[in-house]
């Protein structure tokens, strides 16, 4: 008997294409006359499409009469009969319908051959229909026409968008006769101290009152308000001696005094309180008799019985002598040509003029009352002979603060270590302490810095050898840091993410649901078995598939069994 196949169908209810079919599946509607088929396949083996491919609910036959909608496309020629006809569409109709000729002739009755225009200045322009009609720009406007449209622009001038003025600067602008700004610019708001008024008596009153209203010892301050200066005096103070010394002087208006000493009556004893030998009795010479009892306090009688005359040396000693009686003084103008040792306390009440090359001073304490110490002061000073001019003090290697011509400059060979609160300034402005560099420096040489916390990064890009990116902004950036997307690193894909986005499990396969979309689909180890087959045979093997699986679909040759009496039914929908 005869074998057979019928399609999926449905013979009444509702028009249309059924909800789903396998690929390559038929189904016929009999309802609308229209033959459907399945076209692409998803993962479930359903087709993608459902489209209609025949019947005459979907196609236009040759000769039943039909309806048809939507719209059609006719690349050749379409000849309508003397029966086709059309609705009449009103004039306002702007609508592709097909025109009908009452329709034509009516839009066409109201158009003039001439178009009249005219602008704000000039003469009325009548534009007939050959013309030209062209709209130009005028001062600082240009003209665009595309299709039927004509746009006019404002052209740019020379000022460059953005903010202008802020709390240091005030903008200024330049407006044409057509109000356009043809310039900008900031300038920046400089007010002189003169220009405020009382400004200058605000910062004496406010810099005198630091002084007197705070307490001093030993000094006192007095604020002139007319002169605006500040009088410091120091009070008047005594210096007092005590011990084996007495004596005072008072200093006045810390100008020069001078302090008398006197040895305090008995406080030096002989023996205990000098070194050396000292007088215990007195012995009569050649010449001199001597009356003399011995012992402390004691006064000796000399008489000169021989001696008459003594000589001095000029401008070493001076010599006077008579009978019973010799004076030996210095001269007004002493000159030694020896060295001289004083082994007590000398006092110079005029100048000490010291004309060697060498002054030393081996006392522990230097007291200079003069405020002002000048060296290399020569006949003709200059920087040259004032080169290495300065301070040595000798240690285990010399400390030495020397001015240095070479450099025009003053030169320590030590540290200089400034006390808590105390900072460097040039020219009465700060420019460093212990902490920070003052507002001022606003450029620098720095090779290292320490942990910058806070602050504005103007400079140069840093290099990547120094920790930076040595770019501006981040596509340069990434690519000298060896990230370049596409290139070094894969760039952000949607479809990567949601494939990251899953939790693995066993017996578990990721796939793609959608675009960006992935989700898990089993994968058994039947299913790893197959997969992993070499070639085609293999997988037939794994299947249990004889040589039947391999045999054309349009030569299929079956040597055993028998097919007999079959119908092949698609069902209906």
């Amino acid at each position: 008997m005869s074998n057979t196949i019928r399609i999926k169908r449905r013979a009444t209810g509702l028009g249309g294409a059924p909800s789903s079919l396998k690929n390559a599946e038929l189904a016929f509607n009999e309802v609308d006359n229209v033959l459907y088929y399945g076209t692409g396949t998803d993962v479930n083996g359903d087709a993608n499409t459902v489209i209609s491919i025949g019947g005459t609910g979907a196609f236009v036959s040759l000769s039943d009469t039909q309806t048809v909608t939507g719209n059609k496309t006719f690349s050749g020629t379409v000849a309508l009969g003397s029966s086709a006809t059309a609705a009449t569409k009103s004039q306002s109709d702007n609508s592709t319908s097909v025109a009908t000729t009452a329709y034509v002739d009516t839009a066409i009755a109201g158009v003039g051959g001439t178009l009249t225009v005219a602008g704000d200045t000039s003469s009325t322009q009548v534009v007939v229909g050959t013309d030209t009609f062209t709209v130009s720009g005028g001062t600082g406007l240009s003209s665009a026409a595309t299709t039927d449209t004509i746009t006019l622009n404002l052209d740019d001038t020379a000022v460059s968008a953005g903010d202008y003025g802020s709390a240091s600067t005030v903008s200024t602008f330049t407006v044409d006769a057509q109000g356009r700004l043809t310039a900008a610019s900031n300038s920046a708001i400089q007010i002189a101290t003169t220009a405020v008024t009382g400004l200058q008596e605000y910062i004496e009153d406010i810099s005198a009152a630091t002084l007197t209203g705070a307490s001093h010892s030993g000094l006192s301050a007095t604020y002139d308000d007319t002169a605006g200066t500040v009088a410091l005096n120091v009070d008047d103070f005594t210096i007092t001696l005590d011990g084996d010394l007495t004596g005072s002087a008072t200093v006045t208006n810390l100008g020069d005094t001078t302090l008398t000493a006197t040895v305090a009556a008995n406080s030096v004893a002989l023996g205990a309180d000098t070194t050396g030998n000292y007088m215990v009795d007195v012995a009569a010479g050649t010449g001199i008799s001597v009356s003399h009892t011995a012992g402390e306090g004691s006064t000796a009688t000399i008489t000169n019985s021989g001696v008459t005359s003594i000589a001095g040396t000029t401008n070493k000693i001076d010599v006077s002598a008579s009978t019973g009686a010799v004076t030996v003084t210095l001269p007004d103008s002493v000159s030694l040509t020896q060295d001289l040792t004083v082994g007590r306390n000398l006092t110079v009440t005029g100048d000490l003029t010291v004309n060697g090359n060498t002054l030393t001073v081996n006392a522990s304490t230097l007291v200079v009352e003069d405020k002002n110490i000048v060296l290399a002061n020569t006949a003709s000073p200059s920087d040259a002979s004032a080169d290495g001019g300065g301070l040595t003090i000798l240690g285990t290697s010399n400390h030495t603060f020397n001015w240095v011509n070479a450099t025009d400059a003053w030169t320590s060979s030590e540290h200089m270590d400034l006390l808590s609160g105390k900072e460097y300034r040039i020219n009465g402005t700060k420019v460093l302490d212990s902490g920070e560099l003052g507002s001022g420096i606003t450029g620098s040489s720095l090779t290292s810095v320490g942990t910058i916390s806070t602050g504005v990064w103007q400079g140069t890009a840093v290099a990547v050898a120094y920790g930076g990116t040595g770019a501006t902004d981040a596509s340069n950036a990434r690519n000298n840091l060896g990230l370049a997307i596409g290139t070094h690193v894969q760039a952000y894909s949607a479809d990567l993410a949601a494939i990251a986005g899953l939790t693995s499990a066993a017996d578990r396969l990721p796939y793609y649901t959608g675009s960006g979309t992935a989700a898990l689909a089993t994968f058994t180890s039947f299913g790893r078995s197959l997969v992993d087959d070499a070639d085609a045979a293999a997988g037939r093997t794994t299947l249990g598939l004889g040589t039947m699986a391999v045999q054309a679909a349009s030569s299929v040759a079956i040597t055993g069994g028998t097919i007999d009496n079959v119908t092949v039914d698609g069902g209906t929908f």
